[in-house]
This record gives C-alpha cells, structure tokens and sequence, in this order.
C-alpha cells in the first residue's frame, strides 16, 4: 500500500467517483484558481507502476518537473479538497443531515418562519422517504429543534406532543444501534451472554425492549419492523440454540426491506449473513443454501456495495466464492467473477481475480491451471497473501510436488512472523493447518499405516473445518495407501 493519504483516498475511488471528484476540484471556488488536472493524471498513470510513497513522489516528481516538496505540497492539497468533497457528498444525499444543518442556521438566527417552512418540508419528506441506519437520529434531532422553537415562542402544548415523539425516535435510534454493537461484541470480542452480564452491557432487558415495541406497534409501524429486526438478530447471536430468532428476523427483514435504502438494507443483509457464516463455521452446512439465497437476492437488488470496498477483509468478494464452492455452483462462479470482479477496486482486483480463479480452477480438477492463476497473485495484503499459499500447499501436495511444499511451508511460517498486523484470530486457523500440514508430509514421507490413523482418528475428534476435512481426507487416504 502507498502510504500517501490523498493517493489512499482516490485508489479507493471508482470511475464515477472519480469524475465526480475531477469535477468538484474544477470548482475555482475550491481550488482557488490551481488546475489540479495534470497531478491528478500522472497519479493515474503512476498508480499501476509505484508500489510506495517513495516511488510515487519520484514518478510525479520527475514526469511533471516538480521538486518532491512541491509534489508533496500539491498533494497535501488534494487531501484538503478531498475532505470538502466527502462532506459535500455527505450532505448531499442525506438530507435529513442537509435540513438539519439549514434549520439549525434559521432557528440560531430567529428566523422562526424560515425555520418552520424547512421542518415542515423535512418532515413531510421524512414519510416517503427510503430509511437508513441512522435516518431515526437524524429525525430526532430535527424534531428536537422544532420542541426548541415551541419553547422559545411559549407553545407548551405541542412542545408535549413533541416531546413524546422526540423521546419515540430517540430511543428506538439507541436500541438499534445498541444491538448493534452487542452484535459486534459477540461476533468480534468472543463475548457471550454471561460476559454481557458481567459487563453490565446488556442493560437492556428483553421486558423492556418488548413493553416498548408494543407501543411502537399501535404508533410506529416502520419503526416497529426495524427494531423488531434488530431485536431478533441480536437474540440470534447471542442464543444459539434458538433458531426462531433468526427466523424472525428473515420475517422483519421481509417487512421492512422495502422502506429501507440501499445502504440499510446491506446492513440488515450483512447481519443475516454473518449469522448463517457462523452457523457454518460450527459444522452446520444447511445454512449455505440460506447464504447463497441471501447473496443471489442482494446481487439482484444491486447492492454490490461490499464488492467495492478497496480495504480487507471488509471487501466480501471471496466469500460469494467460497459459498458457492460448498454447494458446487461451478458455472455460477464464472458468471459471478465476469459479471462483478469489474466492481473491485484497481488496487486488488488483479490479485482477488487470479486468485478466484487458482480456487475454482483447484475444485476443478484443473491443478495445472490453479497453480498458473495462484503464481500471478501478488499477495500485496496478508489475505491473498495467505489464501495463495494455502492453495499452492494442497496443489503441490496432490500433484507430488513435495519439495516445493516444503518450501512454501518455511515461506508461510517467516511471513506470519514477520507481519504482526495479521489479527490472531485470522493466522490462528492458517497457523493449525500448516502444523496439520506438516504432520500430513511426515507420515507421507516417513511414516506408517499406524501413524496415518492415528492422526486421522485425532482429527476426527475436532470440529471440522475446510482446512481441516482436507487434511483429513488425505490421512484417511494415507492410511489405506500404507
């Protein structure tokens, strides 16, 4: 990664963002009369060829005959202008954040029927409008400077019903978010419903949140359906036994997906996906069907959203990949990289592509070719990285190419130690196979019958991976061979 923050920002950037962006610092009221214009075309040309900060100011410096402090200066700049452009972005497509702002103006000034005539517009267009995760807030604290107009002009009586409306919105924002983050906390933190409690994070009793979606019922409907989503997610994760929870969610999800906008309904997408990959991880395969459902519903919905996210492991192009591999959809995996991998961000796509194609290629049958389509992956970010080596072990291992196993082996092994930033809960399954792999070579090389069972019988014993079936299919297959 080139560690320059403007060039960060706009390798993140696809096509149309990155029109967008050219036309915003055009603006002379935002460059103050610099043309910007010939920077930004020598990073285009330079993205493919610098792989660091160093290599990116010598190519800008020397095609547009700058000194490196001037490229320097010109780029600090950009990020100054990029930071004016997201929030101009911002602003603009949330327009709960837009009426905010502009009231916010007009009541600090007493423009009382200014102000007014905006809120009422806002609140109007609140109703049709397609929700999104924080939209609840956002009206909340419109409606909360309306409450401080009625107090400012002594209009107690709508000041109460306001007030009631205020405390409604507010706190079905809070509980949604709330669920959220426990949600986080289970998935990411290894919690579980006993360290909530001695935490004191779990504060929000069921009784409470379920006395308070029965008002949101009679009143509420919209906000009923959201709460009541998040509500029944987090009971998910949190009580795996239950599957009803789950169920329940797929129901609110039906019943609120269709006021909700494109990025709120990737949120509650993403949920119910990351429950079935849990489900998943615990040796439960029938949820694979119920994940390729949910993936195919979102890709016809077009939120492709996690497709173009340029940082890992938040991109989830692997992981439509990966789920269509357990249930065999081999043609489906050829649509899905010719039809999306154009959406990845330039920076990885060459790598995720090529390693798309080493994994299917590998389930083929087809391991001259994997390892072809492996052999082009960089592995500029640990997660190709690691993916390409673990497929390059089991290919060398099937086409005998014991060696250069070993090989790979000693590679794998001074890289985790080498890279620190690698969070332990991802090289902790990488770490296993490798010992797993190295056991599998032992008795290969040197070992017996005996040997081979007893370390298949072991792997009986444990929860069942990927990673691990496979070693164990090929113990299994020692043990008959020997």
């Amino acid at each position: 990664m080139i560690k320059i923050k403007f060039i960060q920002f706009y390798s993140g950037l696809n096509r149309k963002e990155k029109k967008e962006f050219r036309s915003f610092i055009s603006s002379g009221y935002y460059n103050k009369g610099r043309d910007f214009s010939p920077i930004l075309l020598e990073i285009e040309k330079s993205l493919p060829l610098a792989k660091s900060a160093a290599e990116m100011i010598g190519l800008l410096s020397r095609s547009l005959k700058y000194t490196s402090r001037s490229v320097w200066n010109r780029l600090h700049e950009l990020k100054s202008l990029a930071e004016r452009y997201i929030v101009d972005k911002e602003v603009s497509r949330n327009e709960l954040l837009h009426s905010n702002l502009v009231s916010t103006y007009y009541i600090n000034r007493s423009e009382y029927g200014l102000f007014t005539q905006k809120v009422n517009f806002a609140q109007k267009k609140f109703k049709t409008t397609k929700k999104g995760p924080d939209t609840n807030y956002y009206y909340y604290q419109l409606i909360q400077q309306l409450g401080n107009s009625y107090i400012y002009q002594s209009k107690t009586e709508p000041f109460i019903r306001n007030l009631t409306e205020q405390v409604v919105y507010h706190s079905a924002s809070y509980i949604i978010n709330h669920y959220l983050h426990l949600i986080e906390l289970l998935q990411q933190g290894n919690l579980n419903a006993r360290d909530l409690a001695e935490k004191g994070l779990n504060f929000l009793n069921d009784t409470n949140t379920e006395t308070f979606l029965k008002t949101l019922k009679e009143n509420y409907h919209e906000l009923y359906c959201q709460v009541s989503f998040h509500y029944n997610i987090y009971k998910a994760f949190l009580i795996k036994d239950d599957v009803s929870y789950f169920h329940n969610s797929l129901k609110f999800f039906e019943l609120v997906s269709g006021s909700a906008n494109d990025t709120y309904r990737s949120v509650f997408y993403q949920l119910l996906i990351n429950y079935c990959i849990e489900r998943t991880n615990k040796n439960e395969p029938e949820y694979y069907k119920e994940l390729f459902r949910l993936y195919n519903k979102k890709l016809n919905e077009g939120l492709i959203q996690d497709l173009q996210v340029g940082n890992f492991p938040i991109n989830n192009f692997r992981d439509y990949i990966f789920v269509a591999l357990q249930l065999g959809e081999m043609e489906w995996i050829k649509w899905f990289i010719r039809k999306y991998s154009d959406y990845l961000p330039q920076n990885v796509r060459e790598d995720e592509i090529n390693l798309s194609y080493g994994i299917l290629h590998y389930n083929e049958g087809k391991y001259e070719d994997a390892i072809i389509s492996l052999n082009k992956v960089a592995g500029e970010n640990y997660i190709h990285y690691m993916d390409g080596k673990y497929y390059k072990m089991r290919l060398f291992y099937e086409t005998k190419r014991y060696e250069e196993a070993i090989l790979e082996i000693d590679n794998y092994k001074h890289y985790l130690r080498q890279h620190k930033e690698i969070p332990e809960t991802f090289a902790k399954p990488y770490k296993q196979f490798i010992k797993d792999y190295l056991s599998l070579m032992n008795i290969l090389l040197k070992g017996s019958k005996d040997d081979a069972e007893i370390f298949a019988s072991g792997l009986r014993s444990k929860a069942q991976t990927p990673r691990k079936r496979w070693i164990l299919k090929k113990a299994e297959e020692l043990a008959k061979e020997h």
